[in-house]
């Protein structure tokens, strides 16, 4: 179903437009509101313009009651264009070649943007395709001031396409090869038409350029030299001619326009030579740089081409409404908007710059009138026996609390019942404990009369200590390993550490003899023979004393016969 109505909103580098679109019963666009903000185009702000152009939008909205879904011109200096001339493939592998031409030639990652492309030209051998890129966070942070101030974006389209659809709306009798200009605030957008091949050009050479040439001959701030700049273009300034500051503006405008004019000249050039274009056989100037008198006719003399202002509203049916709303002065803003509108009456080939996320939000709401019908249906439906679950639900919940009141006592004597059994192994632990004292009371007695027994049999030895090792501390264990099943530690082994003296009575004034060393090793060897060591580990000798021989060695104690 085609749509007749629709809200465009452009956003400019120093100026917010919104109006309301219409069509005739002869079909042609009808202005039927509209509403303009200035907002600051100061290039010292400009990280602060999406907040200014919210504020914008606010001002707009309030004073034209706009607001809810629109078509949004997104401005030349967020938006990115590349034309690229790419053999043409089947459709079937059309898309991923596209693809990978946009990973060569938007100079950001495609992960960072949002991209879309238009094919205007296909001869069967090449395609001539237009790339239209935006980041994400840019894109994101604008429709994010947009939605604040009431506005719904549906589509979003660079600036640059929009004029492109507006001139062919506008000048249907415009020679085929033609140059339009745009100049704004910030930058100027050059379009190349040439039947329906176009081409776009953006270089940051603008009105903002003529009033900090003002500012800084006049020595006064940015606002004050474009609030001069407007006045005196615009032939609203009561200045005298002789006037030092109304001269400034003039030396201004006119190096503006040269400037203008050498830039002109060299993509004209550049155009024709790498597409083979024909020489332009009409120029258009419009945007605020177009209210500068002489610009029409200097550039006419220099270029040596017809050139005219633009009438954004050729063709354009105004309402009274918006003709008192000033969109009658205010045309040479207006290109764009009326791009934007379009659409209306007649297919224009265009590009979506609208996240994804924001593009599936938008899908999202224009399904919820069906969700909601499929939902009340639903409900409908299920009503019934919705209702009659609910009273089952009473019921077993009074069922539920009459059993809860029931089982209060029982759960008072589970409690009870519950202390008095851990009570009980507590005590089960405590005689274990017990029990194993008792029977290892009389080991200590047996060990030390084996070690004895074992010291009389080599002879001439004797013990100086006996010492428990300390158990290893919590730190020094192993960590266990992430994820594995808890295991239980395993039992630490009691160590005492023994040390003593062997006396060699046949050199008492030597060296021990090697018969000494072997009494020694087979006294500690025998110790692996006793039910109370497990093993025998860390022996350690020294004979430097004359006629004895040092000696230590460590008992691991056996789990079966403890200390």
């Amino acid at each position: 179903m085609r749509v007749n109505r629709v809200l465009a909103v452009d956003l400019g580098a120093s100026h917010v437009a919104a109006g309301v679109f219409g069509v005739s019963a002869t079909g042609r666009i009808v202005l039927q509101r509209f509403a303009c903000e200035t907002q600051d185009a100061d290039p010292a702000h400009e990280p602060r313009w999406v907040e200014n152009t919210g504020l914008a939008l606010g001002a707009v909205a309030a004073r034209g009651q706009f607001g809810g879904p629109c078509a949004l011109a997104v401005p030349g200096h967020l938006a990115l264009t590349k034309f690229i001339k790419t053999p043409a493939l089947d459709k079937s592998k059309r898309a991923r070649s596209l693809v990978f031409e946009a990973s060569q030639n938007i100079p950001y990652p495609l992960a960072e943007v949002v991209w879309d492309q238009v094919v205007f030209a296909d001869d069967g051998f090449d395609l001539e395709v237009m790339f239209a890129a935006a980041k994400f966070d840019a894109l994101e942070n604008l429709f994010a001031a947009a939605d604040a101030a009431g506005f719904a974006p549906e589509s979003a389209v660079p600036g640059s396409l929009a004029l492109r659809a507006a001139f062919r709306y506008s000048y249907p009798d415009a020679p085929a090869s033609a140059l339009v200009i745009n100049i704004g605030a910030r930058s100027t957008h050059l379009l190349f038409l040439d039947g329906e091949r176009f081409y776009i050009r953006t270089f940051p050479l603008a009105g903002n350029v003529v009033t900090s040439a003002i500012a800084e001959e006049l020595r006064i701030d940015f606002p004050a030299a474009e609030a001069l700049k407007l006045a005196v273009l615009g032939d609203r300034s009561e200045l005298p001619d002789t006037s030092p500051a109304r001269a400034a503006v003039q030396r201004a405008a006119a190096g503006f326009v040269g400037r203008l004019h050498l830039e002109l000249t060299r993509s004209i050039v550049n155009h024709r030579r790498i597409t083979g274009a024909p020489q332009p056989a009409g120029v258009y100037v419009t945007g605020g740089g177009a209210l500068i008198a002489e610009l029409p006719a200097t550039l006419a003399e220099r270029l040596k081409l017809p050139v005219q202002r633009y009438d954004a509203l050729r063709g354009v049916e105004v309402s009274a409404d918006a003709r008192a709303a000033g969109a009658g002065s205010l045309a040479h803003l207006m290109a764009d908007l009326v791009g934007l509108a379009v659409p209306l009456v007649q297919p224009v080939a265009s590009v979506s710059l609208l996240p994804p996320a924001i593009a599936a939000d938008l899908a999202f709401r224009k399904r919820q009138p069906s969700y909601l019908a499929a939902a009340l249906l639903a409900a409908a439906v299920l009503a019934p026996p919705i209702l009659y679950f609910q009273n089952r639900v009473e019921v077993a919940r009074a069922g539920i609390a009459q059993t809860q009141q029931q089982l209060q006592p029982l759960r008072s004597v589970e409690a009870r019942n519950a202390a008095n059994v851990a009570q009980i192994e507590e005590a089960r632990k405590q005689i274990a404990a017990l029990d194993g004292l008792v029977a290892t009371k009389g080991n200590w007695l047996e060990f030390l009369g084996d070690v004895q027994t074992r010291l009389g049999t080599v002879g001439d030895v004797w013990l100086e200590r006996i010492q428990l090792v300390p158990p290893p501390s919590a730190d020094s264990l192993p960590a266990p390993v992430e994820g594995a099943a808890p295991v239980a530690p395993a039992p630490i082994p009691l160590k005492l550490t023994l040390g003593g003296r062997l006396l060699d009575v046949a050199n008492p004034v030597s060296n021990v003899s090697p018969e000494s060393y072997e009494r020694v090793r087979s006294l500690i060897a025998g110790f692996t023979g006793s039910p109370f060591v497990a093993t025998v580990e860390n022996e350690r000798f020294d004979n430097t004393q004359p006629g004895l021989l040092r000696f230590g060695f460590t008992l691991v104690v056996s789990q079966k016969r403890p200390l």
